[in-house]
């Protein structure tokens, strides 16, 4: 009986030793990207201004609305009013790639989940990986108070996390991937790779052109949207694929929308192809893009544009044991400005 004791006794110890110390190694590898004790000095706040336009006077993305300085629309009572036109790129959401499930920099580096299985892993000498990703709302503007714009506003006005690849059964399975987005038959070719070379080259010349929706730029292949990376040996660029997958993961299944285009002035639309110049990217995280001392000249960039132009050198916004990253999702908005009451 003693003996049986001392053994219990053994084993609830070991326990509780391996306990702590797989939580330790969870706690170094999950890391807090301070997004709030750094929000001022992280953050590129000249992206505000880029693609800045009022009555269609200023410089616009591709796919934006045609410079008619006037618009009209109809309100929340369907009654017709008349405004101008307001362009600009608005920071509204935090897009995390993370290689430990449920990890998550943005909340101080918590885990969500007990549970690992399936754990992320990042080869990036053989060009693979395996990233799971979360999308918050994050409306700077609002949440600081320094400017409020009734323009294709969602409701949201703080933090809130929208989205966790984790619970997505397509992330993680290249054929329920496939069933959501079947044209990847077509953009996973080699008939494909001289398209998106282009894409990459126009891309890397700061345009993003709306005719190339099937290629990630630099990055990478943008099919299928899962988290899964092969060819890709840039960490930062796998980061940023992943990203862009999650951006066009959610355009197809309904839960972003295009504010952006003539059509799109007076209420967003749903669109299941991704406007690409409708986002631009600035890591906040590991190494902040907040400075416009890039070889780029600006501290936000087109989605998939080369990182030789913002991230110099390759790979330099990445450390050893930092792999994880924060983008801020800067989404370009277009609608009827007007002194009475609209939408």
């Amino acid at each position: 009986m003693k003996r049986m004791l001392i053994n219990l006794i053994a084993t609830f110890s070991l326990a509780i030793s391996l306990s702590a110390t797989a939580n330790t190694q969870v706690d170094n590898i999950c890391k807090d990207a301070e997004v709030w004790t750094k929000i001022v000095d992280q953050i590129c706040w000249s992206c505000f201004t880029e693609g800045f336009s009022l009555m269609g006077i200023g410089k616009k993305p591709d796919g934006a609305s045609s410079n008619d300085p006037f618009c009209l629309c109809n309100d929340n009572l369907g009654v017709p009013y008349a405004g101008t036109k307001l362009s600009y790129f608005a920071p509204m959401r935090l897009i995390e790639t993370v290689r430990l499930p449920w990890c998550s920099p943005t909340l101080g580096g918590i885990t969500l989940q007990d549970d690992y299985i399936g754990m992320g892993t990042v080869n990036a000498s053989k060009g693979k990986g395996f990233w799971n990703s979360h999308y918050f709302a994050f409306p700077l503007m609002e949440m600081l108070e320094i400017l409020y714009i009734d323009c294709h506003q969602d409701g949201y006005v703080d933090l809130d996390l929208m989205y966790l690849s984790e619970v997505d059964p397509t992330w993680n399975n290249d054929l329920l991937a496939l069933m959501l987005s079947p044209e990847a038959i077509l953009f996973a070719t080699p008939l494909a790779e001289p398209w998106c070379a282009t894409d990459c080259a126009l891309i890397s010349a700061d345009s993003a052109p709306e005719s190339t929706f099937g290629c990630a730029g630099c990055d990478g292949h943008l099919y299928p949207f899962t988290g899964s990376i092969i060819g890709q040996k840039d960490n930062v660029a796998q980061s940023s694929l992943i990203a862009q997958r999650m951006i066009s993961s959610l355009h197809r299944k309904g839960l972003a929308k295009k504010t952006m285009g003539d059509d799109n002035v007076c209420e967003a639309s749903i669109a299941p192809f991704t406007p690409r110049s409708q986002y631009k990217f600035s890591m906040i995280y590991p190494r902040a893009e907040a400075s416009a001392a890039t070889a780029n000249g600006s501290c936000c960039h087109p989605m998939g544009q080369s990182t030789n132009l913002w991230c110099l050198p390759v790979g330099g916004r990445m450390r050893p044991g930092m792999e994880d990253a924060v983008y801020m999702l800067w989404q370009f908005k277009e609608c009827c400005l007007t002194l009475g009451s609209g939408d």
